[in-house]
C-alpha cells in the first residue's frame, strides 16, 4: 500500500496532470441518458437526420416540442451545473455584452429594445440577427407563399435603437430571401450604425479598453438548401452520428491569435431548439473549444437560456468532472474560459413564457489572457399599447408584485443559471 501510494505521489510529481481521469470515463463524455421521453422531446432539427414539411410525421412533433419543450437534464448535468459557482464581473476589466436571438415580432413597437437598452452595459456589445432585413422582398403572406412558411423578412426600422455594436448575421435564417436578401441584410445593419460579422467573412476585430478581441462567427447550417456564393461558416455542430470536424475553427482562432488578438470570442448558432439544458454533447464541444484557444463561446439558436459555465485552462489541481470543468491546451497557458451554452430569444412573437425570455451574459475580461468572471440579467417580450417590446424581467416581476407568470420564469431562470454570477441593480 504504501509503495502504492509513493509511486502514485512520484507520478504527480512528474506529471502534473496524472490524477487526471482520462476524458471519457468522466462527465460530459459519461452520463445517464434520460428515459421515458416524450415523442416530441426527442426531435431535433439540428441533427439534419429529416425535412420539416416533408417529414410530416417529425414536422408534427417538432411543432408541439416548440409549445411543450424539452424540461429535463441528464442527473449528472443538474449536478454539475447545481455545483459550479461562476464567477462574478470583475469592475476594472474590459467587458463584453451578449444577447441571443433577434427574432422577428409582429406588431413591433418603435425602439422596442430601448427598454433593456442599460442591461447591455459592456464596452462591447454582440447580438445575432435571426431575420433578413430586405426592401426589395415581400413581407407577410406574400413572403409566406413565395419562399416558405419558415422564411422571414423584418422592415429595416427593426434596428431602430437596438444597443448593439456588432450583430452576428451566419445563421439558419441568413438564405431566407437567397443570395440577395442576405447582402441586403448586411447593408441594413450598416446602415443602422452597427457593425456585422458572418457577411463578407466570419472575423471582425474590435479594440475593447485597449483588448485586442477577434470575434469568430459559425452557424450549424442553413435552413435554405439552394446553390449559394456564400460562405456562412458552417460547422454541423448538431450532428450526433459522426464527430464534428472543428479543424476549420482551430485554424482560425490560431490565425487570429498570430494576428495579434489577446482574446478570441466564438459567437455560435448551435444547439437543439426549445430545450431548457444544453445536451451533454454541446458540453463535449464546449470544451473543445476552450481547449483549441477560445477564451468565449457565445451560444444561441436554441430559444431558450440554457445554463453557463467557467472552464479552467491547464490548472493541474483542478480535475475535470461533475461539477468542474477543466481543459488543456497546446500553449500551456494558464487561464479561464467562460461558455454561454445559449442566450434565448432578444425579442420573439414565439408564444410560451420560456420563448419570450432572454438573457444578457456579459463576461469581464482578464487582461492577462482569458475571463475574469461572468453576469447575466434577465429579460422578457411585452405587449404595449403600440406593439411588442422588451422588458426587465425583474421590472415585470415587481410590477406583478412578486405573483405571476413572470415571477415564476424568473424563478425558473435563478434555479437554471444559478445566484453567484447573478447581477442586481
Amino acid at each position: 500500500m504504501r509503495a502504492a501510494l509513493v509511486l502514485g505521489l512520484f507520478a504527480t510529481a512528474c506529471d502534473p496532470y496524472g490524477r487526471w481521469p482520462v476524458e471519457q470515463s468522466v462527465f460530459p463524455w459519461v452520463y445517464t441518458p434520460l428515459e421515458d421521453l416524450q415523442p416530441y422531446e426527442e426531435v431535433r432539427f439540428e441533427t439534419e437526420t429529416w425535412v420539416p414539411l416533408q417529414d410530416i410525421e417529425q414536422t408534427v412533433l417538432y411543432v408541439q416540442k416548440s409549445v411543450e419543450h424539452r424540461p429535463g437534464a441528464p442527473l449528472e448535468e443538474l449536478l454539475h451545473f447545481g455545483q459550479g459557482r461562476p464567477e462574478p464581473l470583475v469592475g476594472g476589466h474590459p467587458w463584453l455584452s451578449f444577447a441571443g436571438d433577434v427574432m422577428p415580432m409582429n406588431g413591433t413597437a418603435p425602439s422596442y429594445a430601448s427598454g433593456v437598452s442599460p442591461l447591455l452595459d459592456g464596452d462591447f456589445r454582440v447580438g445575432n440577427l435571426e431575420t433578413p432585413i430586405s426592401a426589395e422582398h415581400p413581407t407577410g403572406s406574400e413572403l409566406t407563399s413565395k419562399f416558405g412558411i419558415y422564411a422571414f423578412n423584418e422592415p429595416a426600422t427593426m434596428l431602430v435603437d437596438q444597443p448593439f455594436d456588432l450583430l452576428q448575421v451566419n445563421n439558419n435564417h441568413s438564405l431566407d430571401l437567397g443570395d440577395a436578401g442576405f447582402a441586403n441584410t448586411h447593408q441594413a445593419v450598416l446602415d443602422a450604425g452597427m457593425q456585422t460579422v458572418g457577411f463578407d467573412g466570419n472575423r471582425f476585430v474590435a479594440d475593447v479598453q485597449g483588448s485586442s478581441v477577434a470575434f469568430l462567427s459559425y452557424t450549424w447550417g442553413s435552413n435554405n438548401t439552394d446553390p449559394t456564393e456564400v460562405d456562412l461558416a458552417v460547422v454541423p455542430f448538431g450532428r450526433l452520428d459522426e464527430a464534428i470536424d472543428l479543424g476549420r475553427i482551430a485554424s482560425e482562432v490560431g490565425q487570429a491569435r498570430d494576428d495579434g488578438a489577446s482574446h478570441v470570442v466564438l459567437l455560435l448558432h448551435w444547439g437543439y431548439e426549445y430545450e431548457y439544458w444544453p445536451d451533454p454533447h454541446f458540453l463535449v464541444l464546449g470544451r473543445r473549444l476552450v481547449a483549441l484557444g477560445a477564451d468565449v463561446v457565445v451560444g444561441h439558436g436554441p430559444h431558450t437560456p440554457q445554463a453557463a459555465e467557467l472552464c479552467s485552462v491547464n490548472q493541474p489541481l483542478a480535475e475535470p468532472g461533475i461539477g468542474q470543468c477543466s481543459v488543456r491546451s497546446e500553449d500551456g497557458r494558464r487561464r479561464m474560459g467562460a461558455v454561454l451554452y445559449s442566450l434565448g430569444n432578444f425579442g420573439t412573437n414565439l408564444a410560451t413564457v420560456e420563448l419570450q425570455t432572454g438573457i444578457v451574459g456579459t463576461v469581464s475580461l482578464d487582461p492577462m489572457g482569458g475571463v475574469s468572471g461572468m453576469g447575466w440579467e434577465a429579460l422578457a417580450r411585452v405587449d404595449t399599447s403600440d406593439g411588442r417590446a422588451l422588458r426587465p424581467l425583474d421590472e415585470l416581476v415587481e410590477q406583478e408584485g412578486g405573483q405571476g407568470r413572470w415571477t415564476d420564469e424568473s424563478t425558473r431562470l435563478q434555479q437554471l443559471l444559478g445566484t453567484s454570477w447573478r447581477r442586481t441593480r
